[in-house]
């Protein structure tokens, strides 16, 4: 059974739904969107191999509005050379990056309240999808845009990341250009 989700939407204090004890539990569909989410998921894998990413067709989160700032962009990788890779691409492209590489340091990045999350999904002590599960169950957190960027690229795990509600998909290793593109479908 979930450990209740604390409902004040002013709490950035994310012990509760980000402590690897606590149990979250992934969202309920109904077999309409099920079936919608299996669409996308083969769609999603025919695009990853054509254009390198996946982007939503029906992207439920609200997209930021532009601040006046570069957009800032939480990249949550345990690579260190990939992590500066990534980092160094994004602020070549006009992106304030910031790089997590752990559980505490993925939580003090989503304190700063990213523009978007970059996230891989095998980490050495947490896991993409469940840190999705735990952004999209969190009530401040809950509408944030998200890229998977990972190794699993089967059409099992597109389709996870679709039912925890990804906004898009890159596998690695990620073409400059596909990444800077599903970040600029993602936030436009």
């Amino acid at each position: 059974m979930s450990t209740p989700i604390d409902d004040d939407p002013m709490d950035l204090d994310f012990t509760k739904i980000f402590a690897p004890e606590t149990k979250v539990s992934e969202p309920e569909r109904s077999p309409a969107e099920e079936k919608q989410i299996a669409d996308e998921a083969v769609i999603g894998e025919s695009k990853l191999t054509s254009n390198g990413y996946f982007v939503r067709l029906n992207n439920s989160a609200p997209k930021r509005p532009p601040k006046g700032q570069p957009p800032s962009i939480l990249v949550v990788e345990d690579d260190a050379v990939t992590a500066t890779l990534i980092v160094r691409i994004l602020g070549a492209n006009g992106f304030k990056a910031t790089h997590a590489s752990n559980r505490e340091s993925i939580l003090n990045g989503l304190k700063l309240s990213p523009d978007l999350v970059i996230l891989d999904v095998l980490m050495p002590d947490a896991n993409g999808f469940d840190i999705l599960n735990r952004i999209r169950q969190h009530p401040v957190l809950k509408d944030m845009p998200v890229l998977m960027l990972t190794s699993l690229g089967a059409l099992d795990d597109i389709l996870k990341g679709l039912k925890l509600g990804v906004n898009g998909y890159l596998t690695k290793p990620a073409k400059s250009k596909a990444l800077v593109d599903a970040i600029k479908t993602v936030l436009a």
